[in-house]
């Protein structure tokens, strides 16, 4: 039996857990806790801006200056980012400094900094760049975001020669109630369109990406889940979608909270919508993702 729903939440806060449905014959709850899926959903959502965030600041100039970029034109005016020691042979060190509250385009609130350590040039798109990220004191619309460790590494040309980056990392948020979410993640990013020769700025405007790889936690109310995208079936976004651009047009995520049966969500097979299909013990329910 196929329903439709709307669903109105980040990305899959809650596409990935179950909700409340009425079947054909009764009425009938079908795996209402959301709280898992949500908190897995926040951390992947921070964890991606920071790697955006680090980017976008690595197109400017070399001295202090503001944070502005045309990949999303969402972050923040008002950081200032301080590029030290820039030279291509020994690490350079990046730092964005968001004070005691800088408010970003796309409605989020931050505060603290963030610095990035690169050990080989220091654009995101530089093969053979690594990158350690770590904070001190950042905080997104009161919840505090804590870096244990994450990685990025830029692998070069090595997926069907598309430029790949492996991205690993140990996070936690504590939220504004006190509750601590635990997440950890391994994956890898595909640049499928958008590199420009000669080594200029990627074209992010027209460009599309592939994700896949696994993550776990603990949710804030000490649920463990895991989450995974197989490379064959990798998350695909597309830059061209223009009013679809945040949403993923392709690919499947599993995810499983604690001991309930896994979700399966369908992204679709590249059409620029806002449409997904979530499978739940064989049934399925098409949802508008908002």
């Amino acid at each position: 039996m196929n329903k439709k729903i709307i669903i109105t939440s980040l990305a899959l806060a809650t596409l990935s857990a179950g909700l409340i449905f009425s079947s054909c014959k009764k009425k009938e709850v079908v795996d209402s806790d959301t709280d898992a899926a949500a908190d897995h959903t926040q951390v992947e959502t921070h964890s991606n801006d920071i790697v955006n965030i680090g980017e976008q600041a690595s197109y400017g100039a070399t001295t202090t200056y503001k944070l502005v970029h045309a990949e999303e034109n969402i972050y923040s005016t008002c950081a200032t980012i301080t590029v030290a020691a820039l030279n291509n042979t020994d690490n350079d060190t990046l730092t964005i400094n968001f004070g005691t509250g800088c408010a970003g385009l796309d409605g989020r609130t931050r505060s603290g900094i963030l610095q990035y350590i690169y050990t080989a040039g220091l654009n995101y798109r530089d093969s053979g760049n690594v990158i350690n990220v770590s904070s001190s004191n950042y905080v997104v619309d009161g919840n505090a975001v804590n870096i244990s460790s994450k990685t990025i590494k830029n692998l070069g040309h090595i997926t069907n020669g598309d430029l790949t980056w492996s991205i690993t990392a140990s996070m936690s948020i504590t939220k504004s109630n006190g509750k601590t979410i635990q997440w950890t993640t391994n994956k890898t990013k595909v640049l499928l369109s958008g590199e420009r020769p000669n080594n200029q700025p990627i074209d992010w405007a027209h460009a599309q990406i592939a994700v896949y790889g696994s993550a776990s936690g603990t949710s804030a109310n000490g649920e463990s889940f895991t989450a995974s995208v197989a490379q064959s079936a990798w998350l695909v976004r597309n830059f061209n979608c223009n009013g679809y651009r945040k949403y993923f047009v392709a690919g499947e995520l599993d995810f499983t909270p604690g001991t309930k049966p896994t979700r399966y969500i369908n992204f679709g097979t590249g059409a620029c919508d806002n449409m997904a299909a979530i499978t739940i013990s064989g049934h399925v329910y098409n949802v508008v993702l908002h």
